[in-house]
């Protein structure tokens, strides 16, 4: 079971929805992985926050004017009752409707106040949420540039854990790929950059990367990844790979492969 797996299920975990393999399963995984433990406390943090919400109920004052009013429409309909029997068949209707209306609006008038306060909680958790994506972005951001290869490699493959991420984080990846002195690092930038190719910069920079990539095992990694999206913009760069006499021949035969799939 995957991250992705594991997360969509820590409500029902939670809950104790699920069955007790499953269970067991999610329980060993989020004992060695940090980023589930601490999605799973922070919904903990949620629901105990819903959890330990007061309960609000209707104000003295308003039970009061509502059982005033309701002593005052019952003497309206014994006055009718003295009337006649024909007017009381013709009105009691009416008020029945004027009392149901009443009642309707106080409880609307409750059930929205409830409301105000439940988005308002959500919206809280929402710009909370927010705070600690854009936080993670600038924590991830900093750690590729920082000067230990080991350090800049575990940021890389931070940022391929974001679904939307950021031109900062991009362009901090693509960076990685073009300059870093460590091979691993270029390459693992590469493939977190691959995952997020429905980004114009991040097509554009793969395709200039080949261009210019003297790597051979960069070069190979990326045409894969430029076969792999359909990027029909990145055949000069292989066709000038293939034109070079100082490409290696592994390199040319994985150009032989993936180029007539874009052409």
């Amino acid at each position: 079971m995957n991250c992705k797996h594991i997360k969509n299920q820590l409500i029902d975990y939670i809950d104790d929805n699920l069955d007790k393999e499953t269970s067991k399963k999610i329980q060993t995984h989020l004992a060695s992985c940090k980023s589930c433990s601490e999605d799973l406390q922070e919904l903990h943090n949620v629901f105990e926050a819903i959890d330990d919400t007061p309960v609000e109920l209707p104000s003295k004052k308003l039970r009061m004017n509502f059982e005033k009013m309701l002593v005052q429409e019952k003497e309206l309909d014994d006055d009718s009752k003295v009337v006649s029997l024909h007017r009381e068949s013709k009105n009691s209707w009416k008020v029945a409707m004027q009392i149901a209306a009443t009642i309707a609006l106080v409880v609307c008038g409750y059930f929205y106040g409830k409301l105000e306060k439940t988005e308002s909680f959500s919206q809280e958790i929402a710009v909370l949420e927010k705070e600690k994506y854009q936080m993670k972005q600038t924590m991830t951001i900093s750690l590729i540039e920082n000067e230990s290869a080991s350090k800049r490699l575990q940021a890389v493959n931070y940022a391929e854990e974001f679904e939307k991420p950021g031109n900062d984080i991009l362009n901090a990846l693509i960076s990685k790929m073009h300059y870093d002195d460590h091979i691993n690092v270029r390459l693992a930038a590469a493939e977190a950059l691959s995952k997020f190719s429905d980004s114009e910069i991040v097509r554009k920079a793969l395709i200039h990367a080949l261009d210019m990539e003297q790597d051979s095992g960069m070069q190979i990694e990326l045409i894969q990844i430029l076969v792999s999206i359909q990027e029909k913009r990145a055949v000069p760069a292989m066709e000038k790979l293939l034109q070079n006499k100082e490409t290696l021949d592994y390199v040319k035969d994985q150009v032989k492969i993936g180029l007539p799939s874009l052409i």
